[in-house]
């Protein structure tokens, strides 16, 4: 199927399984993510006036991908795999990018808009690398 088009705007998402190939997640109506860089406190003896200093450490984030359900679940959860999203269905726009591995599929939400069109919400854990210049296919 391709990808979702409301309104002359598209948005698409693509998931790589373990062990398998990029596809395109069907119906994509939209998608979000957040990113997190967790640092930690430090306490290297320097300079007097230093104090406490900041350590970049875990970068992580997560994502949703809502679509408009075609008819099975294409993503289950505890499933991991790469997440591509992109911001509309040509690459010169870019989009946002896990590494191989770097997302599990934490929940798969069922549900019924108010015009009676069945809905499913994937929920994303990411870890690793997240690139954020991502063209289609790259990962």
């Amino acid at each position: 199927m391709a990808e979702a088009n409301y309104h002359g705007k598209t948005s698409s998402a693509y998931w790589k399984p373990s062990g398998g190939a990029f596809g395109a997640i069907d119906n994509v109506t939209e998608w979000s993510i957040t990113l997190t860089a967790d640092v930690a406190e430090s306490t290297v003896m320097a300079a007097a006036t230093t104090g406490k200093g900041r350590e970049s450490g875990f970068h992580a984030g997560t994502a949703t991908v809502t679509c408009l359900l075609p008819g099975d679940l294409e993503i289950d959860e505890g499933a991991l795999g790469a997440l591509e999203l992109l911001r509309d269905a040509t690459d010169i726009s870019l989009g946002y990018a896990t590494a191989i591995l770097g997302a599990l599929c934490t929940g798969a939400s069922v549900g019924v808009d108010m015009n009676g069109i069945e809905t499913v919400t994937y929920s994303f854990q990411l870890s690793g690398t997240i690139t954020n210049t991502v063209e289609s296919g790259t990962p």
